[in-house]
């Protein structure tokens, strides 16, 4: 089947042919070892290929020729665009393939097709990896008009615009300090910085930039796309150049720095429309969920314009929103009579999820089954994954053909490559790698930012025949790391009982596995000063942002709060030591009773719930293993069963840190985030949610326990009646209770005026 077009308006008379260069190799080895088996660009997105997001706006953009640049794994992604129809006559566009396997570069990549003299105008240059919708005709006429009164005008580099700090850090992407005539958009400065920070307060510009410019721009908040408008001298300078590799830090460094020769770097900026690539596991997480939330339409899973792998022709997927919660579905999903998909998830064709399994914000692909009581929380898994009964899954990424065995545990940051097995009840670490293809030999001499290093067009896992200390194309193991796959050895502390796997180490520091991993990024403590360089004491003391963001103050105490509750817990302490444990945090960080109260009360609520993944091992036993169904009565009573027999233990803990109305006030606001998963509730994979439905009875349950009093809940509903509708929710949920507490309040006033 043919995949759907989303073709431009043809060719105007006179209008040059439009030239693409798609480089479908990242020249890196962040998605390793998925990338050892599959090429980075196949890897589906939201259950596309990520080249096709390419190749599909490389069309709507009337690009009319594309060359697509292959280097590892060069025949899966030929076969891959014969299969699709790319490569066809009749296609929207004419797509030709450049093999090279020898390239460990972009620069080597761009210099073969340089000696391929197939580009004779300007063209755009692209990574396989860039999603967007961004009309390039505004771009490529400022491009056109700027060389048409200056040749040297090589690179219209597009750049989105109003990046935050923490935008860059929830994709992994470095801080980027630009500096540009604002008049010409002329590049001046291009400074990359590590890890991505805000605006600096203060930026070194060299003098001579004022004999170009009258005004310089300094500017932080720019992102590269990856997407470049390029004149035919590029081509030419990389071969020049052999010291050129990278387009960012080599050639676009190196044309600034040779301004004598008056070759020039241009700017263009993009706001409303969508753009960025796909650099990293973290970026590929934020990504997917951009995707989910439509922010790239009309390349979004219900519109069904993207083509599959093979003969699968385009997806199926329809969109459902209800009740705030988006989910996309594509045809013949079995779903279990008690089973809960919830919000920004999709779930591919033929997957089955069992009683009781609960799945949020995931993509599922297609032919998975998923077993009865499992949780699945901000995953990706591919295609014909299979999760066993009351398994949980955290942030983690499955590929094609893994088994994940009953009641196993996979905690964030893990990644399981095709065809691992992981044994019933084991426990995944955090951040783990895990490959049917061993890692024999690790070379220190490798980041995970250098060469992918193609393998002669393998497109397999290299054989069990690789000689001990040399790697599947021959090549030695003091260069790179050397594979097998010969089935034998498996740790079983690793991948547990009848589990497969090796585990893969990253080339990267810890601090970089932490910030390109799948899992979202975590709160940041601050630092010591004893911790900082000179340099950035000095900032600090100039007010300017460290590099290292401060947690959130109010995520940070609650965390506290709610491991020493558990820990109070666990070992069995009397509430009035429980009670000086609780108040010492509460005079360390200045807080007030209230706030204790609020996170206790969160925690009690927690403990009605199976652990979220973040929970410390000793304290998952005080948790149930079950999850209530809180749509159905059945479930809504067993929930709040859990919770009245909490509060009958704990709700004396709670009134001596409840001093007033206020107080209480204060928790009730507290407790609607945790049951809406907001602010610092949102993401942690403690299900607050499936309290949401039965909100009334947990405010009636306090009410009963003397742990929210009269006063306070009219005094709450009272001060709801003024916000936003949007803001509400909670208080239309809790109405029942509230009219009964009025009426009750006003039988009580006219008993007092009988007397």
């Amino acid at each position: 089947m043919a995949p759907k077009k989303v073709s431009g308006a043809p060719l105007a008379a006179g209008e040059e042919p439009l030239t693409a260069v798609l480089l479908a190799d990242s020249f890196t080895q962040r998605f390793r070892p998925m990338s050892l088996e599959k090429p980075k660009v196949l890897l589906p997105l939201v259950g596309v290929p990520m080249i096709n997001y390419t190749l599909e706006w490389l069309a709507s953009n009337k690009m009319v020729k594309v060359y697509v640049f292959c280097c590892a794994h060069a025949e899966q992604v030929k076969q891959h665009l014969e299969s699709t129809g790319w490569t066809h006559d009749g296609a929207s566009m004419d797509v030709q393939v450049i093999v090279s396997t020898a390239c460990k570069t972009a620069g080597e990549a761009l210099r073969e097709v340089d000696i391929k003299d197939v580009i004779k105008s300007d063209f755009v240059l692209v990574s396989g990896d860039v999603v967007s919708n961004m009309d390039l005709g505004a771009a490529l006429e400022a491009h056109k008009m700027r060389r048409d009164k200056n040749k040297n005008a090589l690179m219209t580099m597009v750049m989105k615009a109003g990046i935050t700090a923490s935008q860059r850090r929830r994709r992994g992407d470095i801080g980027l300090t630009l500096a540009m005539d604002p008049k010409t958009r002329r590049l001046l400065r291009y400074e990359e910085v590590e890890p991505a920070r805000a605006m600096p307060k203060q930026a070194v510009i060299d003098a001579h930039f004022w004999g170009e410019a009258d005004e310089v721009e300094v500017r932080a908040d720019l992102a590269d796309t990856h997407i470049y408008i390029c004149a035919p001298e590029v081509l030419m300078l990389f071969s020049d150049n052999f010291d050129y590799q990278n387009v960012q830090r080599d050639f676009v460094l190196g044309v600034l720095s040779e301004e004598e020769l008056g070759q020039q770097i241009h700017i263009h900026e993009l706001f409303r429309e969508y753009a960025t690539c796909v650099q990293s596991l973290r970026a590929y997480d934020a990504v997917s969920r951009d995707i989910l939330q439509r922010w790239t339409f009309p390349f979004v899973p219900d519109t069904n314009l993207l083509p599959l792998s093979g003969s699968q022709g385009v997806s199926k997927y329809t969109m459902s929103l209800s009740q705030l919660e988006l989910t996309y579905r594509e045809d013949n999903i079995v779903l279990g009579r008690t089973a809960v998909v919830g919000h920004d998830t999709a779930l591919g064709q033929g997957t089955v999820i069992g009683d009781g399994a609960q799945v949020e914000a995931s993509v599922i692909g297609r032919d998975c089954h998923i077993g009865r009581g499992a949780h699945i929380t901000g995953c990706h898994l591919l295609d014909n994954v299979r999760v066993g009964d009351q398994a949980q899954i955290s942030h983690s990424l499955l590929c094609d053909n893994v088994h994940v065995g009953a009641e196993a545990m996979i905690f964030p940051g893990s990644v399981l490559s095709f065809r691992v097995r992981i044994g019933e009840g084991h426990q995944v670490e955090r951040n783990t790698n895990i490959s049917m293809c061993q890692q024999l030999q690790q070379s220190a001499s490798l980041s995970d930012d250098e060469l992918e290093y193609a393998r002669e067009g393998a497109t397999s896992p290299p054989s069990e025949a690789a000689a001990p200390g040399v790697s599947a194309n021959g090549t030695s193991s003091g260069q790179m790391d050397a594979f097998s796959a010969d089935g034998h050895g498996f740790d079983q502390q690793l991948v547990g009982p009848k589990g497969q796997g090796y585990r893969w180490h990253s080339h990267g520091a810890d601090v970089d596995v932490m910030r390109f991993s799948i899992a979202p990024p975590p709160p940041l403590r601050p630092v010591a000063a004893d911790d900082l360089s000179d340099e950035e004491s000095q900032a600090a003391t100039n007010d300017e942002a460290p590099d290292v963001q401060p947690m959130d103050p109010d995520a940070a105490f609650r965390r506290e709060v709610s491991e020493t509750f558990l820990r109070c817990v666990a070992m069995g302490y009397d509430q009035d030591l429980a009670v000086i444990e609780l108040n010492g945090l509460k005079i360390a960080e200045a807080r007030d009773f209230a706030d204790n109260a609020s996170y206790i009360v969160t925690t009690i609520l927690s403990l009605c719930l199976p652990a979220a993944p973040r929970v410390r091992e000793e304290y998952r036993k005080l948790f149930p293993a079950t999850t209530p169904d809180s749509r159905t009565p059945a479930g809504r009573s067993e929930l709040i069963t859990r919770l009245k027999a909490q509060l009958r233990t704990w709700a004396p803990l709670l009134q001596k840190f409840l001093r007033s109305a206020d107080d209480q006030v204060n928790m009730m606001l507290t407790i609607e985030e945790f049951c809406g998963e907001e602010g610092i509730f949102e993401n942690t994979g403690e299900q607050g949610r499936l309290f949401e439905p039965v909100f009334a009875q947990l405010l009636a349950a306090l009410y009963e326990q003397d742990v929210l009093e009269e006063d306070a809940v009219l005094q709450w509903a009272q001060e709801k009646e003024h916000a936003d509708e949007e803001d509400k929710v909670f208080l239309r949920k809790a109405e029942e209770f509230i009219q009964w507490l009025q009426e009750a309040e006003e039988e009580s006033d006219e008993d007092e005026d009988d007397e």
